[in-house]
């Protein structure tokens, strides 16, 4: 429904619809830049429909407003919630967590992203309260850095100095290769389904494996081992994405279950 807008010197005014006209107050939602939202309070509108008489079927209703969706199908709304949500470590994303922390739009985004399957609720023994996990394939990209590009020799000798290293960059990937076919049983590499590459040492592959070894959990979080056994994340992470892509591991969102 399209509405002209009323100019005075005061102001720019809209002539509401009936509903509208005789609350006090009405609330305003930005969906996104240039579209908006306007409604009446949630109480009022709760009463104002339980005194109106119901409509005849064949009465058309007003359409919905149209709410714009990526490719994946989510809002931009859903999308900074999928943000906050990898923001918070995996085991603090329980439901009271999410209650204290999240706004009642940010709730109903969560909601929203539940019933699209990009987001799923899972209990475990170690997880008994259940925990919030975002699926592998809307998880939220990490933003790139601006830095200069790095050559493939800082690329080798970052690798031999960490034990592990990932790549966004396929460029990176080949410069990196190219530099290493003297020593591939040195290393070992896979290109994960997030569009990733997860390059280890040996070395540092089989410490993982030795660490990996003493957790008793049934899943496999690499934020929790690391923190436990004072290693990075993204170094059990690398080490992890070659097992799975071995079959020793399946991958679940952002933790990984030992394949027995």
């Amino acid at each position: 429904m399209r509405i002209k807008t009323i100019q005075k010197e005061s102001g720019t005014y809209l002539r509401l619809p009936e509903d509208f006209r005789k609350a006090e107050e009405l609330e305003l939602f930005m969906l996104r830049d240039g579209y908006y939202l306007l409604s009446l309070p949630l109480g009022a509108a709760k009463k104002s429909e339980e005194r109106k008489a119901p409509e005849p079927e064949s009465k058309a209703r007003a359409p919905e407003p149209i709410v714009a969706e990526d490719a994946r199908g989510l809002t931009q709304s859903e999308n900074r919630v999928l943000e906050k949500l990898a923001s918070i470590r995996f085991e603090k994303r329980t439901s009271a967590s999410i209650k204290e922390e999240f706004s009642r739009q940010e709730k109903e985004a969560l909601f929203s992203l539940e019933k699209k399957g990009a987001v799923t609720f899972i209990k475990s023994k170690k997880y008994p309260e259940g925990v919030y996990n975002i699926q592998n394939d809307f998880y939220p990209a990490p933003k790139k850095d601006a830095g200069p590009e790095k050559s493939a020799s800082d690329l080798e000798r970052q690798l031999f100095r960490d034990g592990y290293i990932i790549l966004q960059d396929s460029n990176a990937a080949q410069r990196l290769s190219e530099v290493l076919q003297k020593q591939k049983n040195a290393i070992t590499g896979v290109k994960g389904f997030d569009g990733k590459y997860y390059v280890v040492t040996r070395a540092h592959m089989e410490r993982v494996r030795r660490v990996l070894a003493r957790w008793r959990g049934e899943y496999v979080d690499p934020r929790a081992l690391g923190a436990k056994f004072g290693i990075h994340p993204d170094a059990v992470k690398a080490v992890l994405k070659i097992l799975a892509e071995g079959g020793e591991y399946t991958e679940k969102g952002e933790v990984f279950i030992k394949v027995e």
